[in-house]
């Protein structure tokens, strides 16, 4: 414009006035023009950048889905559709761009379906609806809703589908009924019977893809309401949705766990199980805030197993994750099936294996450091099986509480430690039994108590009956049964005490004449200044409730000059003795009270 405006007002420094000649006015006006459409091209290439770069990521979205793809604007009508998205709803080949995807869903679904598609911006979640076909009939379709109406480059509501329904339909059979029959009602998400349909599925499908599944378990620590319940299981939902690929199904397993298939290898199930177990934690509802934990099991998908055995053995590995704590993630195994068998080996031969003689109790003396004397025996279960030698307790203990079993060998270990008490010469040894929480519950253990100090001939006030925290949390008739037991001079011994600190409130009034303080205590507690703090803090607490502490796990000299050293009086362990044989039961009780002495580890 400069030439323009000199070609106007004259030149600076001119007195006389020229005329604007055409050439030079043709020239500005041709300038002028240049310079708008230079502004308008630079516009022009970056509306077409920008719309590259939308494009650019619509088909990444679309490409990166194995399954059909369709995407609506806040209409609900259809802008997008990926090339098999018209067959799975039921429209053919005909051009989607306009439909409206209320009118292909069944009624009885549009509720909760069109619910998520209306939620907030941002969200993720997944539905189950039945979708109409030209033939009359309804296909099963799981839609993943995801809603980036917010995102610059794409600003829709974007639906990943996967047809779930049934491969071949019963002849006759009712398909809203059986579509029906594999959706979990709470969840809209497909359940264990279209689970175990998808597997198969795959396992017959093509060889040049592999896939593996993770079962993912949540444990809540607090009893909720059905209504609360039902909350809690969608709002997972949304919560393990938003944390998986889109190539990903997710599925309902049971007793609240989830399962989701992955299409990959079992170390990629391992990383998304990985992923989706740190997304569990606090869920808040509209009434509380629960507190949740998850742990979960992998394993491959392999043609050579069917889908029962590959549920079976992604079980076993949610099982041992369980056993491992919250947070862990566990890879099936060859392992994990020989130990599976191991236990349902162990679990048939345990019953009758106190009719065979197979079972025996060993006694372990309880030290007095004060008078430098045994004071009491503890007796241990111990299983010697024909073929597969000595079991320990930690594995077979476990599976007789799972059944009734754990009852009938509870009521032998009484009556056994009782005749084998009474038959020593020292008259003030007192024999400590431990007593499952099944035994307790069943109402027979008074009669139990009764039945075995009349046969044996033992004074009540030489048998500690020894418990877990827990159950004295259990329903008055236990309180009241313990109560019983002490009135009659028999001692209750708290088991395990310290792992269980929510019932510290409870041990005012209740039933307790002795506490056995937990070795998880003595693990490092040379070194460690906490841990010897919480064995001080133990044994304050019952000092100022009059009640004695026996400390169990004692293994190392160093270990049992600490405990003396803070007060600690009654002391058990490898240090002092191994647990004996009821023959050198004896002999034994004399010389655990000299270990206090000597320096040296007995050995277990």
């Amino acid at each position: 414009m400069r030439c323009a405006r000199g070609a106007l007002q004259g030149t600076p420094g001119r007195t006389d006035n020229m005329q604007v000649t055409p050439a030079v006015l043709v020239a500005c006006g041709l300038a002028v023009v240049l310079t708008v459409q230079a502004g308008l091209w630079r516009r022009q290439r970056r509306l077409a950048g920008a719309l590259r770069r939308s494009q650019n990521s619509l088909r990444t979205l679309v490409r990166s889905s194995v399954d059909p793809v369709v995407i609506l604007d806040d209409t609900l009508r259809i802008t997008f559709a990926s090339e098999a998205a018209g067959a799975l709803l039921g429209l053919g080949t005909a051009p989607l761009a306009g439909v409206l995807v209320t009118d292909t869903v069944h009624p009885d679904d549009r509720a909760a379906l069109f619910g998520a598609l209306q939620g907030g911006t941002g969200e993720s979640a997944v539905r189950t609806a039945r979708v109409r076909q030209p033939e009359g009939r309804w296909r099963l379709v799981q839609i993943t809703v995801r809603d980036l109406r917010d995102d610059p480059d794409v600003g829709a509501l974007v639906l990943h589908c996967r047809d779930v329904s049934p491969s071949a339909p019963a002849p006759g059979a009712d398909s809203e009924l059986l579509e029906l029959a594999l959706t979990d009602p709470v969840t809209g998400l497909p359940n264990r019977t279209a689970l175990i349909g998808r597997l198969g599925a795959l396992q017959r499908g093509p060889r040049n893809r592999s896939h593996a599944m993770a079962l993912i378990g949540i444990s809540q620590s607090e009893a909720l309401s059905p209504g609360e319940e039902a909350t809690v299981l969608r709002a997972l939902t949304s919560r393990l949705s938003r944390g998986l690929r889109a190539e990903d199904w997710l599925a309902r397993g049971t007793d609240g766990d989830f399962a989701v298939l992955v299409q990959g290898t079992i170390s990629d199930a391992e990383v998304v199980a990985a992923r989706l177990v740190a997304t569990i934690g606090r869920l808040a509802t509209s009434t509380t805030t629960v507190p949740l934990t998850a742990v979960a099991g992998v394993g491959a998908l392999t043609p050579d197993v069917d889908p029962g055995e590959t549920l079976r053995r992604a079980d076993l590995a949610l099982r041992s994750a369980r056993r491992s704590g919250a947070g862990s993630v566990h890879r099936y195994d060859d392992a994990l099936r020989a130990e599976q068998d191991r236990r349902g080996v162990l679990r048939a031969d345990l019953d009758g294996a106190l009719e065979r003689g197979e079972l025996r109790l060993v006694f372990q003396p309880v030290v007095d450091a004060v008078l430098q004397r045994t004071v009491s025996i503890e007796a241990l279960l111990r299983w010697r099986h024909p073929v597969l030698g000595e079991v320990s307790p930690m594995e077979f203990v476990p599976l007789a509480e799972e059944s009734a079993l754990i009852v009938g060998i509870g009521r032998w270990v009484l009556l056994e430690a009782c005749r084998t008490a009474a038959s020593l010469d020292d008259a003030e040894l007192a024999v400590a039994v431990n007593v499952s929480a099944h035994q307790v519950r069943s109402g027979d253990l008074v009669p139990d108590v009764l039945a075995a100090l009349e046969d044996s001939g033992l004074s009540p006030a030489r048998l500690l009956v020894e418990i877990t925290e827990s159950v004295l949390l259990d329903d008055a008739h236990v309180v009241e049964d313990l109560g019983v037991l002490r009135r009659i001079g028999v001692r209750i011994a708290v088991d395990d005490f310290g792992t269980g600190w929510s019932s510290l409130a409870y041990l005012v009034g209740m039933p307790v004449d002795v506490l056995k303080m937990d070795q998880y205590f003595l693990s490092g507690v040379e070194h460690d200044p906490s841990r010897r703090a919480m064995c001080r803090a133990v044994l304050q607490l019952g000092t100022s409730l009059g009640l004695p502490v026996i400390v169990e796990g004692v293994t190392t000299p160093a270990t049992l000059a600490l405990l003396r050293d803070m007060g600690h009086r009654y002391l058990q362990g490898f240090q002092l003795s191994r647990p004996l044989e009821a023959d050198a039961l004896a002999a034994g009780v004399r010389l655990a009270a000299g270990a206090l002495h000597g320096p040296e580890v007995v050995t277990p």
